[in-house]
């Protein structure tokens, strides 16, 4: 039994850094694109409070308290990158790096202090979702704790076997409202303080991470051959009758990959809600009438002109559109003064409109690569690189910018990987 609870704790250890890592990477991209010290800026991260209607407002204790805790952690790293970023930022690590020299702990802390968007952006690449298809950023806190808390207990030797954990794991919203959900068995409480419940939220995480692994099925396999060999009852880890029926366990099994890709777009460009996509259409024209409107009923009438015209740009495919989960996203570069870039538009709609079977994740990819792909035909951007679209867009007007994108046919580099 102590053979087999060292080699379940060396292996279970050895999966949560795969987790760790991501996370690593994920939390720090998506700060990343936002600030490159959003760490150090409470007001980015939202983590801010004001006291009264007259009164500044300030970081919360919270943050004060995970900052406190972070300069420590900064102060001891050491190593050749950590130079090299000091020499080239100063005294503070950017948030990509400042991730690296983390504790599991500190990162997830710091998830816990993002703003609610970047959360609910982050759990539903994974995922993980309420019961109306948002991220469901409470439940994906309380999975990282988990994790934690059972990478501590290996870090330090701890037995994994027969043990009760001390932070109960939450079921995602939508597992709540569906017993058929992968997720279901997370709402028994005799699965989520048990090992059982740890190992399929991993298995559940990899599957967005690492597809292609299969570390998790692997290690349940051990599980239930030493249980047979060595002579305990499985159930003891918390493992539910017909476990095996959930197809979670088929190491074939596979979760849709276009959450992972949708997320990925929005790190790599700075997007709005619909809400926030509409009322930035300052342009939209209501329709005329013959008699005086209220106040109330003027800014209506404003807000139903701007719902239409956000979907006639949706119609006629000249804006891009990224959905995730429920929500949906609109790259902010697309608009100035109010309205959506005509030459922007008259591109974009050119260049979908040959998407024909492309998903609609798929086509808003195609659009933003080849708007942020240098073309070798286009004028050099800052620094001397080599030009995309988009630069050439933000530095000339629109006259001159449609008039150099067919100069060159750039065009005719959009592509659409399959």
């Amino acid at each position: 039994m102590y053979e087999f609870d060292h080699e379940l704790r060396n292996r279970v250890g050895s999966i949560l850094s795969i987790i760790e890592t991501a996370f690593r990477f994920f939390i720090g991209h998506r700060l990343g694109m936002i600030n490159t010290f959003a760490h150090r800026e409470p007001y980015i991260l939202g983590a801010v409070r004001q006291e009264g209607p007259d009164s500044l407002t300030e970081p919360t204790a919270a943050y004060r308290e995970w900052l406190s805790e972070y300069d420590r952690l900064e102060g001891r790293a050491r190593g050749d990158f950590v130079t090299h970023f000091r020499e080239k930022y100063g005294p503070h690590l950017p948030i990509w790096v400042a991730t690296e020299v983390m504790s599991f702990g500190a990162l997830t802390k710091l998830y816990g202090l993002m703003r609610q968007s970047d959360q609910e952006i982050i759990a539903a690449r994974f995922q993980i979702r309420t019961a109306d298809g948002r991220g469901d950023r409470g439940a994906l806190n309380n999975w990282l704790n988990n994790l934690r808390n059972v990478r501590n207990i290996c870090a330090h030797y701890g037995r994994l076997w027969n043990r009760t954990f001390d932070v109960l794991i939450d079921a995602p919203g939508r597992a709540r409202e569906d017993a058929d959900d992968l997720l279901a068995s997370l709402v028994r409480k005799d699965v989520n303080n048990r090992l059982y419940g740890v190992l399929i939220i991993m298995r559940y995480l990899l599957l967005s991470i690492a597809p292609g692994r299969a570390d998790v099925v692997d290690l349940v396999d051990f599980i239930e051959e030493r249980a047979d060999s060595v002579g305990f009852d499985i159930g003891k880890l918390g493992f539910p009758d017909k476990w095996r029926g959930n197809p979670i366990w088929s190491k074939c099994f596979m979760l849709d990959h276009e959450p992972m890709l949708a997320a990925n777009l929005l790190d790599r460009a700075s997007c709005m809600t619909a809400a926030e996509a509409r009322e930035a259409l300052t342009s939209a024209q209501p329709t005329e009438v013959d008699c005086a409107q209220t106040s109330t009923q003027t800014d209506r009438a404003m807000k139903a002109a701007q719902r239409a015209l956000l979907r006639a740009y949706l119609k006629y495919g000249v804006v891009i559109e990224i959905q995730l989960g429920k929500t949906k996203y609109y790259p902010t570069f697309q608009f100035r003064d109010g309205k959506i870039i005509d030459a922007l538009a008259e591109i974009n709609r050119k260049l979908s409109s040959s998407c024909d079977g492309v998903s609609s994740v798929g086509v808003a990819k195609a659009l933003l690569d080849w708007w942020q792909t240098p073309h070798p035909d286009l004028p050099s951007g800052e620094g001397g690189r080599t030009g995309s679209p988009l630069d050439l867009l933000n530095s000339v007007c629109e006259k001159d910018f449609a008039v150099k994108i067919d100069e060159v046919n750039a065009t005719g580099s959009f592509s659409v990987s399959t």
